[in-house]
Order: structure tokens, then sequence, then C-alpha cells
């Protein structure tokens, strides 16, 4: 629905719908052709090394948790790196 939470969260708050029809020829060989597709693709914040090291998944963590990070006002050199931790899981 939006690219960055703040973009998100006014979409929920007006009511947008983040579901489409997808448009890409290999969608037109799939059953349903209606899904939630990513408002902004990770490939266009992180740097291209970054992006071929990880796969989608830890692509999205990375974006998300630099978000939360930049959100949070927190300077590095304010936390104990010992003391920081981050857990992804997927399924």
């Amino acid at each position: 629905m939006g690219g960055d939470a703040p973009s998100t969260w006014q979409a929920l708050l007006s009511g947008t719908s983040g579901v489409r029809s997808l448009t890409q020829d290999w969608a037109s060989e799939l059953p349903v052709t209606f899904a939630a597709s990513i408002a902004v693709d990770p490939s266009e914040v992180l740097d291209r090394v970054e992006a071929r090291r990880l796969d989608r998944t830890s692509q999205f963590a990375l974006v998300a948790a630099r978000e939360a990070w930049a959100d949070s006002g927190l300077e590095r050199e304010s936390l104990d790196p010992t003391r920081l931790g981050v857990a992804v899981a997927t399924g």
C-alpha cells in the first residue's frame, strides 16, 4: 500500500486497497490474477551489492529495519552494540 510507514498509514486511513489485478505476462498463467503487490522494490532502496547478497525476504527485512531505526531517532553512538539484536523469521 505504501513504500514506507507514513504512506502505508495514510493509505490505511483513507481506505485505499493494496490489492489489484496483476498485469505482468507471467500472471496470465496463474488461476488467480488478483493480489497484493509491493509498493517499492527493495532493489530501489538497497545498493546493488547489498541486494545481491540477500534473498528477497531478507531484503524486505533490512529495508524495514533501517526505516524503523531512522524513525526511532536513536544515534548509533548512544547504544551498546552488545545489547542490541534483531530476530527475523519467515514461514
